[in-house]
């Protein structure tokens, strides 16, 4: 009896220690706040103006989450066969659900507003995407904070 007690609370630790980080608890902006990189795949665009409407649009840079959920960065954007835009300079809002979910609202430099779309995979990663039905991308979110931290290392416990 001792032994299968034992057993039964080694596999309860074992199960509690092995969770996915945001489970469970439920989510908030405090669990994401830090540095991170995103890169967008490709997506289409319908920015107007001079951009020729259906040309590829992609993305790199960086964003800042406070705890309070202001946010902020920068990216470079190019679309094809119209532009690079280095240094595209952002602020904005996130806000994030119990269940994992959220959204991020920002404004560019450029003048643009959009609002987008969020699931938190984990405290190291995010998905995104777009929710301007004319303007359609998908990105991927990464910490970076632990990573330079940690030479490397993948962690959970910034």
């Amino acid at each position: 009896m001792k032994r299968n007690a034992l057993a039964l609370g080694a596999i309860s630790l074992l199960m509690l220690l092995g969770r996915p980080a945001l489970a469970g608890d439920g989510c908030s902006v405090r669990d994401i706040a830090g540095k991170w990189m995103f890169a967008t795949g490709i997506g289409r665009q319908m920015l107007g103006g001079d951009i020729p409407p259906g040309k590829d649009i992609t993305a790199i840079g960086t964003m800042n989450i406070a705890r309070n959920g202001t946010l902020s960065g920068t990216f470079d954007v190019t679309v094809q066969d119209a532009f690079f835009f280095p240094g595209v300079t952002y602020v904005g809002n996130i806000v994030v659900n119990r269940d994992c979910t959220g959204t991020v609202t920002f404004e560019t430099s450029l003048g643009s507003v959009r609002s987008d779309s969020i699931a938190l995979v984990s405290r190291r990663e995010m998905l995104a995407m777009s929710q301007d039905p004319l303007n359609l991308w998908t990105y991927q979110i990464r910490r970076v904070a632990a990573n330079l931290r940690g030479y490397g290392r993948d962690r959970d416990d910034d």
